[in-house]
């Protein structure tokens, strides 16, 4: 929430980073800032795969289906395949479901580092638990059915319910959540591929993790409290004014 879909740059755009961080750890933020160090669009895979493009959805979709039984070897190629397909064009990829399918992506990208966003998890839960406030409403869904794009959420959540189930025993992110993503990936990725850092610090440390000089500008902030609440807002007052005027579609993916 609070950033629109990206479009993916010229086919050869070299993939770098595999942005490892759990929602509400400063993710957009992050989006922002490689955007700007590394020259190149973000593929944000809780945006695109919510309001991205209709192939960009329904890959998703698919990648979140074959990631927990991908065992054979065809299985496992063809995952390789789905994620070179939607991260073609990108410098960095962000975001849940994707920070939760790093493995499968380094697979993809051995030559990425990963960058981990992370914050104190007292409060990373107390802001979660706001989100999750505003996602839980029983109304959402109903409201923004109306967007054409929007039709996939039920089966979003359901197929990213089964990737959680699979990665770490939760049918949801719960408080205990993050510390099991944090040491998740303690274990699977390299140290010396892995980097921790919380966009509080700005420039310095994500620059000097990059190689890249400090820009000469201010360091971006996205994503906060106010601006879920406000995106939320106009999901909300849209659909509503949709149902009124238009009524509800009834087409399900």
């Amino acid at each position: 929430m609070g950033q629109a879909p990206s479009s993916p740059g010229p086919l050869g755009t070299k993939f770098r980073v595999i942005g490892a961080g759990m929602s509400r750890t400063g993710t957009k933020t992050l989006n922002q800032a490689l955007t700007i160090l590394l020259d190149g669009p973000v593929h944000d895979s809780g945006i695109q795969s919510l309001g991205g493009s209709i192939h960009e959805m329904k890959t998703w979709l698919e990648i979140m289906n074959l990631a927990p039984k991908a065992k054979t070897f065809a299985e496992r190629k063809k995952l390789d395949w789905l994620f070179s397909s939607i991260l073609e064009g990108y410098v960095a990829t962000m975001d849940c479901p994707a920070a939760t399918l790093v493995p499968e992506i380094m697979r993809v990208y051995p030559d990425a580092i990963v960058i981990a966003t992370t914050r104190d998890h007292k409060s990373w839960w107390r802001s979660m638990e706001y989100m999750n406030s505003m996602m839980s409403t029983w109304y959402l869904p109903i409201l923004v059915l109306w967007l054409h794009k929007a039709q996939v959420y039920g089966l979003w959540a359901e197929r990213f319910q089964s990737i959680m189930l699979w990665r770490y025993g939760d049918e949801q992110i719960v408080e205990g959540t993050i510390q099991k993503h944090e040491d998740h990936l303690r274990r699977e990725v390299p140290a010396e591929k892995l980097f921790w850092y919380e966009v509080s610090e700005g420039w310095e440390p994500l620059c000097r993790i990059l190689n890249v000089p400090i820009p000469n500008q201010p360091f971006p902030h996205n994503n906060s409290k106010d601006d879920a609440r406000k995106v939320f807002q106009e999901h909300v007052i849209a659909g509503n004014l949709r149902g009124v005027f238009f009524g509800y579609p009834t087409k399900s993916y």
